[in-house]
């Protein structure tokens, strides 16, 4: 995954067709191209973002009140256990004391920040019913930088590979 910036949270983009990457079936550009901050996004209809911004006010609520529990209980866990420590960490070489320090300190701030990530993704799925594009790179950037792996709207993330509930990530609008 790539890393989060405050661009990420800007709330008003101005998005591009990717003219030239691929294209769906009907002829139009595969991606939108972000260009706050050059990520790539589906090109689904707007109407089919902000439908999914919809269910998504229905959804976060209890998929994300089940994922933060889970995560911080993981979280608090592997802090006491200053698992942090002493477990093995995928890609590093040497071990480093400061990184791993700083790892601890990031699970402390996603722990402080749950509540917030929760209002966050609930508000930015009520926002991209009004403005599709805008709500989706919103609430994709609170979930990548809350959760890493749990999400629940993969096709809302930049460059994304597949949907959530299984549609085919070769068709424009599937779910």
């Amino acid at each position: 995954m790539s890393s989060v910036t405050l661009r990420d949270y800007q709330p008003v983009n101005t998005w591009k067709p990717d003219l030239e990457g691929p294209q769906w079936r009907d002829g139009d550009p595969e991606h939108l191209i972000d260009m706050t901050t050059g990520r790539r996004y589906w090109n689904e209809s707007k109407g089919c973002v902000g439908f999914k911004c919809f269910l998504l006010t229905l959804g976060t609520p209890i998929a994300h009140s089940i994922a933060s529990l889970v995560n911080v209980a993981y979280r608090i866990a592997k802090l006491v256990s200053f698992a942090h420590f002493w477990m093995d960490k995928e890609g590093e070489k040497p071990y480093s004391f400061k990184e791993r320090l700083k790892d601890a300190g990031k699970h402390v701030l996603r722990i402080v920040t749950t509540p917030i990530a929760l209002v966050g993704l609930e508000l930015a799925a009520i926002y991209g019913v009004f403005t599709p594009y805008n709500g989706r790179k919103l609430y994709a950037s609170i979930e990548r930088a809350q959760y890493e792996n749990f999400i629940l709207a993969p096709c809302f993330q930049p460059d994304p590979r597949y949907h959530a509930l299984g549609g085919n990530p070769q068709e424009r609008n599937a779910f």
